[in-house]
């Protein structure tokens, strides 16, 4: 699968992973089992060996919203709200089954505080995450339903060997029927 989340691309965070493996407990999780919950207070943070986890949240009408994917070798949190140890407002869950390394706060903290060299990972992983996070918001604006599933699928073209169309027509932010006219309208392009 290619990437979905880009910044994994532009940084090596071998950094990280190995601080996962040797501090990290492995945990596993069933498909559909929560990492998180919204309402949830953040005590720890993920690194994905294997699987792929949806965040979603619930609006006040009570519907569920997909606005975020992790897959496999990615951070698993919601890593603004781990620091500041806030609840949590979205849900995170196993959309396969996943194993998982978890560090603690303190687990984190602890491994930046150990070298300058940890202190820029930090850094650089929460200016990259700030990075998605802002061009998320100005593509929901910016660029057409089809243009934003274009672009994902173009990044990432197993994508749907591992979600449902339902969900990815929540994360482009459309309804399941606008989703299958996009795709129509492409395939009908290509012939």
């Amino acid at each position: 699968m290619g990437q979905f989340n880009e910044y994994m691309e532009r940084y090596n965070f071998s950094f990280f992973i190995k601080a996962f493996r040797e501090k990290g407990k492995l945990k596993k999780y069933r498909k559909g089992d929560f990492f998180l919950r919204q309402g949830d207070r953040h005590t720890y943070i993920g690194w994905i060996l294997n699987g792929a986890f949806r965040y979603t949240c619930i609006d006040t009408d009570g519907k569920e919203h997909v606005v975020a994917y992790n897959f496999k070798n990615e951070p698993l949190g919601n890593y603004s709200v781990f620091q500041k140890k806030e609840i949590v407002l979205l849900n995170m869950q196993a959309v396969t089954n996943s194993e998982v390394y978890l560090l603690s706060y303190s687990e984190v903290n602890e491994y930046y505080n150990s070298s300058i060299e940890a202190q820029l990972q930090g850094r650089i992983l929460a200016e990259e995450l700030l990075y998605v996070a802002w061009n998320n918001i100005i593509s929901a604006y910016n660029d057409t339903p089809e243009e934003r599933y274009r672009k994902l699928l173009k990044r990432c073209p197993d994508l749907l060997n591992m979600i449902t169309l339902k969900e990815l027509a929540s994360f482009i932010m459309v309804t399941p029927e606008t989703l299958s006219r996009i795709r129509k309208k492409i395939l009908l392009d290509k012939s």
